[in-house]
């Protein structure tokens, strides 16, 4: 396999932007911008039942997926999305080289080739929240404790 038939890092990006886009928009949601860049956060801008939404998306390759790179990355999302009166999402994705895993060779699942089939880990939007944020979800999000 020749290196230049894989995909780069910015387009197993990408890739997981667009998978979370596609599955967004099935269900419901308006879709106001994306940006698949990692210097931007958050990825998804979207709205749904009247509520601002911010998706914070990151994409891996078989056998990792996709994961915030620390605390400093999840506090910064979850003040920028409070500032906006907005929830915020975490999407994380995972692919991997399907002709690889139907041939059950695991050691080059990991190589996702431009323009080739792959298998999609992706298990829907997580809300990103700390516990002290926690409080009684109903139709419009999560409510911290003590809010109306």
């Amino acid at each position: 396999m020749e290196n230049k038939e894989l995909m780069t890092r910015e387009e197993i990006q990408d890739f997981g932007v667009q998978v979370v886009y596609e599955e967004m928009a099935k269900d419901g949601y308006e879709i106001l911008g994306a940006n698949p860049s990692l210097a931007m956060t958050p990825q998804i801008v979207a709205r749904k039942d009247g509520r601002l939404c911010f998706v914070v998306v990151r994409t891996d390759v078989y056998p990792n997926k996709g994961k915030l790179a620390g605390d400093k990355e999840l506090f910064y999302n979850l003040e920028h999305a409070e500032r906006n009166n907005a929830v915020c999402y975490f999407a994380s994705v995972g692919i991997c080289n399907a002709a690889a895993a139907d041939a059950g060779d695991e050691k080059t699942m990991g190589y996702v080739v431009r323009d080739q089939g792959f298998y999609v880990d992706f298990e829907g939007l997580q809300v990103m929240t700390t516990i002290d944020r926690i409080g009684v979800a109903n139709g419009n999000g999560l409510k911290r404790q003590g809010q109306g």
